[in-house]
Protein backbone atom coordinates (compact mmCIF):
# COMPACT_ATOMS: atom_id res chain seq x y z
CA UNK A 1 0.00 0.00 0.00
CA UNK A 2 1.12 3.26 -0.72
CA UNK A 3 -0.44 5.15 2.43
CA UNK A 4 -1.28 8.43 -0.04
CA UNK A 5 1.68 9.44 -1.83
CA UNK A 6 1.73 13.20 -1.65
CA UNK A 7 4.73 13.26 -4.74
CA UNK A 8 7.18 11.20 -6.46
CA UNK A 9 10.95 12.65 -5.11
CA UNK A 10 13.26 14.11 -7.67
CA UNK A 11 15.77 11.60 -8.22
CA UNK A 12 12.94 9.13 -8.98
CA UNK A 13 11.24 11.38 -11.63
CA UNK A 14 13.46 10.15 -14.78
CA UNK A 15 13.52 7.34 -17.08
CA UNK A 16 14.46 5.26 -14.04
CA UNK A 17 10.97 6.04 -12.39
CA UNK A 18 9.21 4.77 -15.51
CA UNK A 19 10.62 1.37 -15.38
CA UNK A 20 8.37 -1.50 -13.79
CA UNK A 21 9.64 -3.47 -11.18
CA UNK A 22 11.45 -6.72 -12.24
CA UNK A 23 8.88 -9.61 -12.54
CA UNK A 24 9.71 -12.90 -9.65
CA UNK A 25 10.86 -15.31 -11.99
CA UNK A 26 9.01 -18.59 -12.45
CA UNK A 27 6.07 -19.74 -10.16
CA UNK A 28 6.52 -20.15 -6.39
CA UNK A 29 8.07 -23.07 -4.80
CA UNK A 30 5.63 -25.83 -3.32
CA UNK A 31 4.93 -28.35 -0.75
CA UNK A 32 8.06 -30.30 -1.68
CA UNK A 33 10.23 -27.90 -0.52
CA UNK A 34 8.09 -26.86 2.37
CA UNK A 35 10.84 -28.78 4.68
CA UNK A 36 13.60 -26.03 4.22
CA UNK A 37 10.87 -23.21 5.61
CA UNK A 38 9.77 -26.10 8.54
CA UNK A 39 13.32 -26.28 8.89
CA UNK A 40 14.23 -22.80 9.12
CA UNK A 41 11.00 -22.06 11.92
CA UNK A 42 11.72 -25.06 13.88
CA UNK A 43 8.72 -26.89 13.43
CA UNK A 44 7.72 -29.60 11.75
CA UNK A 45 3.61 -29.21 10.28
CA UNK A 46 2.02 -32.10 10.55
CA UNK A 47 -1.32 -30.76 8.11
CA UNK A 48 0.85 -28.71 5.84
CA UNK A 49 -2.51 -27.12 4.46
CA UNK A 50 -1.67 -24.93 7.58
CA UNK A 51 1.65 -23.82 5.73
CA UNK A 52 0.22 -23.48 2.81
CA UNK A 53 -2.82 -21.30 3.99
CA UNK A 54 -0.03 -19.34 5.71
CA UNK A 55 1.64 -18.81 2.52
CA UNK A 56 -1.11 -17.30 0.45
CA UNK A 57 -2.11 -14.44 -0.98
CA UNK A 58 -5.91 -12.75 -0.77
CA UNK A 59 -5.30 -12.22 -4.65
CA UNK A 60 -5.68 -16.00 -5.48
CA UNK A 61 -9.08 -17.02 -5.91
CA UNK A 62 -10.07 -19.75 -3.11
CA UNK A 63 -12.51 -22.38 -3.78
CA UNK A 64 -15.87 -21.42 -2.09
CA UNK A 65 -14.05 -20.42 1.71
CA UNK A 66 -11.58 -18.52 2.93
CA UNK A 67 -8.19 -20.10 2.12
CA UNK A 68 -5.80 -16.80 1.98
CA UNK A 69 -3.82 -15.77 5.02
CA UNK A 70 -5.74 -13.12 6.22
CA UNK A 71 -7.26 -14.82 9.06
CA UNK A 72 -4.41 -16.60 10.75
CA UNK A 73 -2.35 -13.24 10.09
CA UNK A 74 -4.91 -11.77 12.50
CA UNK A 75 -4.20 -14.36 15.33
CA UNK A 76 -0.06 -14.41 14.57
CA UNK A 77 -0.12 -10.71 15.66
CA UNK A 78 -1.80 -11.23 18.81
CA UNK A 79 0.67 -14.68 19.44
CA UNK A 80 3.66 -12.35 17.99
CA UNK A 81 2.47 -9.55 20.36
CA UNK A 82 2.30 -11.67 23.54
CA UNK A 83 5.34 -13.98 22.78
CA UNK A 84 7.85 -11.09 22.17
CA UNK A 85 6.13 -9.43 25.55
CA UNK A 86 6.31 -12.74 27.21
CA UNK A 87 10.01 -12.58 26.63
CA UNK A 88 10.98 -8.55 27.36
CA UNK A 89 9.31 -9.27 30.94
CA UNK A 90 12.05 -12.06 31.57
CA UNK A 91 14.81 -10.35 29.69
CA UNK A 92 14.17 -7.64 31.46
CA UNK A 93 13.44 -8.09 35.11
CA UNK A 94 13.40 -4.18 36.25
CA UNK A 95 12.23 -2.45 33.38
CA UNK A 96 8.30 -0.57 33.53
CA UNK A 97 5.61 -0.82 31.41
CA UNK A 98 6.41 2.22 29.50
CA UNK A 99 10.13 0.74 28.38
CA UNK A 100 8.69 -2.78 28.13
CA UNK A 101 6.12 -1.29 25.32
CA UNK A 102 8.33 0.81 23.46
CA UNK A 103 11.25 -2.71 23.36
CA UNK A 104 8.60 -4.36 22.18
CA UNK A 105 7.57 -1.54 19.67
CA UNK A 106 11.22 -1.71 18.57
CA UNK A 107 11.22 -5.64 17.94
CA UNK A 108 7.47 -5.88 16.73
CA UNK A 109 7.08 -3.73 13.44
CA UNK A 110 6.65 -3.60 9.87
CA UNK A 111 10.41 -3.58 8.86
CA UNK A 112 11.40 -6.17 11.60
CA UNK A 113 8.85 -8.53 10.87
CA UNK A 114 10.01 -8.08 6.75
CA UNK A 115 13.45 -8.66 7.40
CA UNK A 116 12.71 -11.85 9.24
CA UNK A 117 10.59 -12.72 6.28
CA UNK A 118 13.99 -11.97 4.08
CA UNK A 119 15.74 -14.23 6.23
CA UNK A 120 13.77 -16.94 5.88
CA UNK A 121 13.65 -16.37 2.01
CA UNK A 122 9.86 -16.68 1.78
CA UNK A 123 9.42 -14.67 -1.20
CA UNK A 124 10.36 -18.30 -3.05
CA UNK A 125 7.41 -19.48 -1.52
CA UNK A 126 4.34 -17.06 -1.55
CA UNK A 127 1.52 -17.77 -3.85
CA UNK A 128 0.13 -14.70 -5.61
CA UNK A 129 -1.82 -13.95 -8.51
CA UNK A 130 0.00 -13.53 -11.69
CA UNK A 131 -0.29 -9.53 -11.86
CA UNK A 132 0.88 -9.76 -7.71
CA UNK A 133 4.07 -11.83 -8.97
CA UNK A 134 4.63 -9.36 -12.21
CA UNK A 135 4.97 -6.29 -9.96
CA UNK A 136 7.19 -8.36 -7.56
CA UNK A 137 4.73 -8.84 -4.46
CA UNK A 138 6.71 -11.47 -2.90
CA UNK A 139 9.29 -9.06 -2.05
CA UNK A 140 7.25 -6.67 -0.73
CA UNK A 141 7.70 -5.90 3.07
CA UNK A 142 3.93 -5.01 3.58
CA UNK A 143 3.06 -8.75 2.39
CA UNK A 144 6.48 -10.39 3.75
CA UNK A 145 5.31 -9.02 7.49
CA UNK A 146 2.39 -10.17 6.85
CA UNK A 147 3.33 -13.66 5.86
CA UNK A 148 5.80 -13.93 8.90
CA UNK A 149 2.52 -13.16 11.08
CA UNK A 150 0.42 -15.92 9.29
CA UNK A 151 2.87 -18.42 9.92
CA UNK A 152 2.95 -17.88 13.47
CA UNK A 153 -1.12 -17.94 13.44
CA UNK A 154 -0.70 -21.42 11.62
CA UNK A 155 1.66 -22.48 14.12
CA UNK A 156 -0.03 -21.34 16.95
CA UNK A 157 -3.50 -22.75 15.47
CA UNK A 158 -2.14 -26.12 15.00
CA UNK A 159 0.37 -26.89 17.80
CA UNK A 160 -0.81 -24.30 20.63
CA UNK A 161 0.96 -21.35 22.32
CA UNK A 162 4.03 -23.04 23.73
CA UNK A 163 5.33 -24.48 20.24
CA UNK A 164 5.05 -21.19 18.70
CA UNK A 165 6.29 -19.13 21.26
CA UNK A 166 9.79 -21.38 20.82
CA UNK A 167 9.51 -20.49 16.91
CA UNK A 168 8.99 -16.87 18.18
CA UNK A 169 12.20 -17.23 20.58
CA UNK A 170 14.28 -18.57 18.18
CA UNK A 171 13.03 -15.69 15.29
CA UNK A 172 14.30 -13.53 17.50
CA UNK A 173 17.10 -14.12 18.91
CA UNK A 174 19.54 -12.15 20.78
CA UNK A 175 17.53 -8.89 19.90
CA UNK A 176 15.37 -9.50 22.74
CA UNK A 177 17.88 -8.83 25.18
CA UNK A 178 19.96 -6.40 23.48
CA UNK A 179 16.91 -4.03 22.31
CA UNK A 180 16.90 -0.66 24.34
CA UNK A 181 13.69 1.23 25.22
CA UNK A 182 13.81 4.20 22.92
CA UNK A 183 11.12 4.94 21.07
CA UNK A 184 11.62 8.29 18.55
CA UNK A 185 8.40 9.20 17.96
CA UNK A 186 7.29 8.79 21.36
CA UNK A 187 10.29 10.67 23.20
CA UNK A 188 9.69 13.65 20.75
CA UNK A 189 5.92 13.79 21.49
CA UNK A 190 6.69 13.56 24.94
CA UNK A 191 9.76 16.42 24.83
CA UNK A 192 7.46 18.66 23.64
CA UNK A 193 4.34 17.90 25.51
CA UNK A 194 6.25 18.65 28.71
CA UNK A 195 6.63 21.72 27.58
CA UNK A 196 3.07 22.65 26.38
CA UNK A 197 3.63 22.81 22.53
CA UNK A 198 1.87 21.35 20.10
CA UNK A 199 2.50 17.70 19.60
CA UNK A 200 4.34 17.60 16.24
CA UNK A 201 2.85 16.32 12.46
CA UNK A 202 4.01 14.16 10.57
CA UNK A 203 3.26 14.31 7.11
CA UNK A 204 4.70 11.57 3.80
CA UNK A 205 6.70 13.82 1.50
CA UNK A 206 7.48 11.37 -1.24
CA UNK A 207 7.88 7.24 -2.21
CA UNK A 208 11.65 6.44 -3.83
CA UNK A 209 12.26 3.03 -5.65
CA UNK A 210 9.89 0.24 -7.17
CA UNK A 211 6.09 -0.63 -6.53
CA UNK A 212 7.58 -3.85 -4.78
CA UNK A 213 10.36 -2.61 -2.24
CA UNK A 214 9.34 1.66 -2.09
CA UNK A 215 10.85 4.08 0.64
CA UNK A 216 9.42 6.36 2.37
CA UNK A 217 10.06 9.68 2.87
CA UNK A 218 8.41 11.66 5.84
CA UNK A 219 9.48 14.90 7.19
CA UNK A 220 8.10 15.77 11.08
CA UNK A 221 6.54 19.82 11.39
CA UNK A 222 6.84 21.52 14.64
CA UNK A 223 5.18 24.60 14.88
CA UNK A 224 5.01 25.24 11.22
CA UNK A 225 8.68 24.18 10.11
CA UNK A 226 9.75 20.87 9.47
CA UNK A 227 12.81 19.63 11.89
CA UNK A 228 13.18 16.15 10.60
CA UNK A 229 13.40 14.25 7.49
CA UNK A 230 13.78 10.31 7.50
CA UNK A 231 13.21 7.39 4.95
CA UNK A 232 12.60 3.80 5.51
CA UNK A 233 10.75 0.69 4.44
CA UNK A 234 7.47 1.66 5.50
CA UNK A 235 5.60 5.04 6.58
CA UNK A 236 6.04 4.17 9.83
CA UNK A 237 9.91 3.27 9.93
CA UNK A 238 10.10 7.02 8.34
CA UNK A 239 8.54 8.59 10.49
CA UNK A 240 10.95 7.30 13.48
CA UNK A 241 13.30 8.38 11.25
CA UNK A 242 12.18 12.01 10.76
CA UNK A 243 11.73 12.11 14.80
CA UNK A 244 15.19 10.59 15.92
CA UNK A 245 16.80 13.50 13.67
CA UNK A 246 14.92 16.08 15.18
CA UNK A 247 16.02 14.64 18.85
CA UNK A 248 19.17 14.41 17.65
CA UNK A 249 19.43 18.37 16.82
CA UNK A 250 17.50 19.10 20.08
CA UNK A 251 19.96 17.13 22.04
CA UNK A 252 22.85 19.14 20.32
CA UNK A 253 21.41 22.70 21.46
CA UNK A 254 23.37 24.68 23.73
CA UNK A 255 20.72 25.03 26.54
CA UNK A 256 18.92 21.96 26.29
CA UNK A 257 17.88 21.67 30.25
CA UNK A 258 15.51 24.70 29.12
CA UNK A 259 13.57 22.40 26.98
CA UNK A 260 12.86 20.26 30.31
CA UNK A 261 13.16 23.52 32.74
CA UNK A 262 10.63 24.60 30.57
CA UNK A 263 12.02 28.05 30.25
CA UNK A 264 11.08 27.85 26.22
CA UNK A 265 8.84 25.43 24.39
CA UNK A 266 10.87 22.24 22.75
CA UNK A 267 9.60 23.69 19.37
CA UNK A 268 11.36 26.81 19.71
CA UNK A 269 14.66 24.99 20.86
CA UNK A 270 14.07 22.85 17.95
CA UNK A 271 13.47 25.60 15.57
CA UNK A 272 16.81 27.68 16.68
CA UNK A 273 18.77 24.40 16.28
CA UNK A 274 17.57 23.69 12.50
CA UNK A 275 18.09 27.32 12.14
CA UNK A 276 21.79 27.62 13.52
CA UNK A 277 22.56 24.91 11.31
CA UNK A 278 21.15 25.88 8.42
CA UNK A 279 23.40 29.42 9.04
CA UNK A 280 26.38 27.24 9.66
Amino acid sequence: MRFGIVKSCANNEGAESKKKPASTSGDPLGREHYHKIEEALGYKFTNLDWLERALTHRSIPGMGTRSDYERLEFIGDAVIDLAVSHLLLDAHRDAREGELSKMRAALVNAASLAEIGRKLELSRYIKLSRGELANGGAERPSILEDVVEALMGAIYREAGYETAFKCIESLFGELVATVMPTDPKTDLQEALHSTGSEAPVYMLECVEGPEHAPTFISVVNVDGQIVGRGSGPTKKASQQAAAAEALKRLAGFDHLDRVFMGDQPASVMVTAAVNAENSS
